[in-house]
């Protein structure tokens, strides 16, 4: 049996009902979602109530987890909390979401359905920043020092410019 949140859900019934919908949804279950391998075990939970306000239906939405990303400064993983909420009115048409007052995120509902899974999934990625770095620079991941060449190495090195300066004096 699949779990509620998969589940392609009438947005009618849910509202009509004042659903409230506690999940724990694994990191796995979200497509768009950039995971590394060691990340993949986290889930992201919440609740989401359902209700009507302002003749919309209203979905609020509360998410916390965390998701292991690499940092792009060290290049090493990282983990950066989802913690967020939104209010969302679950539309029919582009025209009706032109209506939805600026307190609301509008989201078409396609036939008046929606699967919680792309709420949250939505809501997750909106919460990452664009280019994760460590909080600070001092919690990267020390560089690896370049190897010093062995010295009879350094002598056998080819050095193409080394008598460039030779050369140009020999011009003047």
């Amino acid at each position: 049996m699949s779990e509620a949140w998969s589940q392609l859900r009438d947005i009618d019934r849910l509202c009509d009902g004042q659903a409230d919908i506690d999940f724990a949804i694994p990191l796995t279950e979200f497509p768009r979602l950039p995971l590394q391998k060691a990340g993949t075990g986290e889930t992201v939970r919440g609740r989401a109530q359902f209700r009507r306000e302002g003749g919309f239906a209203v979905a609020e939405l509360e998410v916390a987890g965390r998701v292991q990303l690499i940092c792009q400064r060290c290049l090493t993983p990282m983990h950066q909390p989802v913690d967020g909420s939104a209010r969302i009115a679950l539309v029919a048409s582009e025209a009706e979401a032109d209506r939805v007052p600026p307190e609301f995120e509008p989201v078409r509902a396609v036939e008046g359905r929606i699967r919680l899974r792309d709420l949250v999934e939505e809501e997750v990625l909106l919460s990452l920043p664009i280019v994760p770095l460590h909080e600070s620079p001092r919690d990267c991941a020390p560089a690896v020092p370049a190897a010093e060449p062995p010295a009879e190495e350094a002598d056998s090195m080819q050095k193409p410019f080394e008598r460039l300066g030779e050369l140009l004096k020999r011009k003047e």
